[in-house]
């Protein structure tokens, strides 16, 4: 059902309309598909709410759980609600909630529904480093985004995780968070594998970084997706920050090595100039650790980990581009992409 935008439209209004604190009947139209992230299905329409004769309009955003999985073996619509509820009102801005339904039978599967923030998010696709907005701006500009990023990142490291109810993410008792982490995504290699071919790149990398574990690490919320490309700037100020699927509780650098490895992915991971202009690694991290806090340490440990991370979920991708017919089979995306390449110079220079 949820590929027939009309019926979805229509059945959508109805689920809001019942919802709708004035009363008042709502409709729902526009409804178009998000080219943007690759494991949930993204609608985009307007809310329009009758007020006498001036209608009410809202940008709305559906976030709906999938048929099938593509990136992870897993994905859990109800989990994204509830992050994203215990951060409403905290100093990391995200996009307001309009509800959430966990029973199929509106819409053929569980979804959430948030409003749509206005502004610009920096594009992957053509790559920022080459060109688009954020490209295009002045030095000065450029650094304010940059570090407005930055402090959401700091931000997410300082926010009391228990007293926002997000106890809900903490592993097993007895289980690091990274150990489980580890763990998650040993399993998951083991599955993208079972769908497309072997990945030893993977398996070496998780090796070396179960035997290189740092201990006694602290213990905070973590985004999960930390990026430029899931933030929406609007005059220059971070509006929303997006994209909670992979949220946990980590290690307070794990965040900023994930910022740094997906930006460091999509130039030198592809053999491109890394957009003048930006920050550098040294000021990035200081400047992280004055606003959250916490040292980054152990941040060439989550240097690894960021790039066999991205290694497996550009393995998954590919896969999924692949057999969709979007890339020629002889691209092999799945294994020559921007964290694998990444990992591949990690694994060279510590010999595993």
């Amino acid at each position: 059902m949820i590929d027939d935008l009309e019926l979805v439209a229509s059945r959508l209004a109805d689920w809001l309309s019942a919802r709708e604190p004035s009363g008042m009947p709502v409709r729902v139209s526009g409804l178009t598909r998000s080219d943007a992230g690759f494991s949930n299905v993204t609608l985009l329409g307007e809310l329009q709410r009758q007020d006498g004769d001036t209608p009410q309009r809202q940008a709305i955003v559906l976030r709906a759980q999938p048929a099938e999985h593509s990136v992870y073996p897993d994905c859990d619509i109800v989990r994204q609600y509830r992050v994203m509820e215990c951060l409403a009102g905290s100093a990391v801005p995200v996009p307001r909630l309009l509800g959430l339904e966990t029973s199929t039978e509106p819409l053929g599967a569980a979804f959430f529904v948030m409003e749509r923030v206005e502004g610009r998010v920096p594009n992957e696709n053509p790559l920022y480093h080459l060109e688009g907005w954020l490209h295009d701006l002045p030095e000065a500009e450029l650094r304010r985004h940059w570090f407005a990023g930055i402090d959401a990142v700091a931000a997410l490291a300082r926010i009391d995780w228990r007293e926002r109810g997000l106890g809900f993410l903490q592993p097993p008792a007895g289980v690091t968070p990274l150990a489980h982490q580890l763990e998650y995504y040993r399993r998951a290699v083991g599955w993208a594998e079972s769908l497309g071919r072997p990945y030893p790149h993977l398996h070496a990398g998780h090796r070396w970084l179960v035997e290189h574990q740092p201990a006694d690490a602290p213990m905070a919320l973590s985004w999960g997706d930390a990026k430029l490309g899931n933030c929406v700037f609007h005059q220059g100020r971070l509006a929303a920050a997006l994209d909670w699927e992979q949220a946990t509780l980590a290690h307070p650098v794990d965040d900023l090595a994930w910022w740094l490895m997906l930006d460091e992915s999509l130039c030198t991971g592809y053999g491109l100039p890394r957009l003048a202009g930006l920050p550098g690694r040294d000021e990035t991290v200081a400047h992280w650790e004055r606003a959250s806090g916490h040292s980054a340490r152990d941040l060439p440990y989550y240097d690894v980990y960021a790039a066999w991370r991205m290694a497996y979920v550009m393995a998954r991708i590919g896969t999924v581009f692949t057999q969709r017919g979007w890339v020629a089979p002889e691209a092999q995306m799945d294994l020559r992409n921007g964290g694998a390449t990444l990992l591949a110079l990690h694994a060279q220079r510590l010999g595993f």
